[in-house]
């Protein structure tokens, strides 16, 4: 029995080596890759990553997937049967002196005839033949671009000419191994979507229930707090937000266009100092005045007021700000009435806001009795954000909102200085389904989506054509 067992060991070591060596010489391959040198963002997708990803996923919850979502991103390739040979990693960039939306990429051809006949007749989206070896869509944004080995393609919304560059890019013109560019860190990420620029490093991961999303980028707008701290929100609130830092000067000097509305971007800039916190609490009732008209018994057409209860979100946004001068400007436009704190609807149309302001801070409230509290707690975050969609479409009707994030149940981003002008931003995106793949959920929600436009579309033209 000892026997048995030491055997059995030994051929699931042995069967684990392979997979991992497997997996690894894949990603050795892959990462051996050529990049032009006037390269300057890249998107690197790691397929194999993703691959074992989805496949944990289907062994540990097989009832969350149809036949379709069981195959991995590999397999649903080879089912189209480009005659491409899919890579452990895919790596997608943009270059110097083309526009920013015009991206390049490159692919081994494992069969050539397979190859053509996608092209030529089995491609999703048309292709036209323009030249030998060189196809367009019909629109010219997409060009691809082959020899017997190799197939570069370009995806180019602005119609540019790529060909030139494809050529080079078959050729290994101009082209230096991605190890020995400025983007050589890309090659070691295991994360499942990853992208750098020059002020970019951003990392994207799919698992079940859950996008996350990091990002280390380069600040030009705002001074965060050397010591972060916000007044304590409810966590239980249906949106929380908080903002501690300062914006730059020039910032403030580029957007001096006037305007009434305290919100604005010019007289925000112009009042605010260094905080800012909005929360969403619950819903509230508040009483709006409908003016109609009717006729009297002399056929008069008089003018009657009803008042309606209306179901409203109770809404605060707490600003450190001079309140004395706010409260002059309101004043000076006849936008605030003192007795009772009221906001002109001229200024905020779409709910009853109600000012308040002491000590260096101004409150906006839909809530008339609320007073705001100014104590602080300290944060390593200089910035947070929290939505619960769950709660939001319980207290809101927002059919349009409603329908496009009815998949995702939490929000949360944050964001911490890590050094000078760099700040590193978390988040977290929640589905209502924690058990299914979050990227199998995001396409099922694109693909429905869409599919509910066609089907719009469809009966417009029907009873238009009627």
């Amino acid at each position: 029995m000892k026997k048995f067992l030491k055997i059995t060991a030994a051929i699931v070591i042995l069967l684990l080596i392979c997979y991992f060596g497997f997996f690894k010489f894949r990603q050795m391959q892959a990462n051996n890759i050529s990049i032009p040198v006037s390269v300057n963002s890249v998107l690197k997708i790691n397929v194999d990553e993703l691959y074992k990803t989805l496949a944990l996923s289907y062994l540990k919850h097989p009832g969350q997937y149809s036949d379709t979502d069981k195959k991995g991103i590999k397999e649903k390739v080879d089912d189209l049967n480009t005659g491409l040979k899919i890579p452990a990693n895919i790596y997608i960039y943009s270059l110097k002196g083309k526009a920013k939306t015009t991206f390049y990429s490159s692919f081994e051809i494992a069969d050539s005839l397979a190859f053509i006949r996608f092209i030529s007749k089995n491609a999703p989206l048309k292709l036209i033949k323009k030249d030998d070896h060189f196809f367009q869509s019909q629109d010219s944004t997409i060009n691809v671009l082959y020899n017997k080995t190799t197939v570069a393609l370009a995806y180019s919304p602005q119609r540019e000419s790529v060909k030139t560059i494809l050529t080079e890019i078959l050729s290994l013109k101009n082209m230096v191994k991605i190890g020995d560019s400025k983007f050589s860190n890309l090659r070691n990420l295991s994360d499942h979507v990853s992208f750098q620029n020059a002020e970019n490093l951003s990392k994207i991961n799919f698992t079940d229930g859950k996008i996350s999303f990091r990002n280390e980028f380069i600040n030009k707008l705002i001074e965060p707090a050397t010591q972060p701290q916000h007044r304590a929100l409810n966590p239980e609130n249906t949106v929380n937000m908080w903002l501690n830092a300062k914006y730059k000067t020039d910032l403030k000097q580029k957007n001096q266009t006037g305007s009434t509305s305290f919100l604005s971007k010019y007289n925000f800039l112009k009042f605010y100092k260094d905080y800012v916190d909005f929360e969403w609490t619950n819903t509230i009732t508040q009483v709006d005045t409908i003016v109609g008209y009717e006729y009297n018994d002399d056929f008069e057409r008089v003018e009657k007021k009803i008042l309606k209860d209306r179901k409203i979100p109770s809404i605060s946004i707490n600003i450190s700000a001079d309140d004395r001068e706010v409260s002059d400007y309101l004043k000076s436009l006849d936008f605030l009435d003192q007795s009772t704190g009221k906001i002109s609807r001229m200024m905020i149309p779409l709910y009853q806001t109600y000012f308040k302001g002491n000590n260096g801070n101004v409150q906006l409230s839909t809530m008339q009795s609320i007073k705001p509290d100014p104590k602080r707690i300290s944060s390593e975050d200089f910035f947070y954000f929290k939505v619960d969609f769950e709660k939001m479409f319980k207290q809101m009707s927002i059919p349009f909102i409603t329908e496009n994030l009815r998949s995702f149940s939490q929000l949360e981003i944050k964001a911490k200085s890590i050094g000078k002008n760099k700040i590193k931003l978390e988040s977290e995106l929640l589905f209502l389904n924690k058990d299914a793949n979050a990227l199998i959920q995001l396409l099922k929600a694109f693909r429905n989506g869409l599919q509910s436009q066609l089907n719009l579309k469809s009966s417009l033209d029907i009873s238009i054509n009627k």
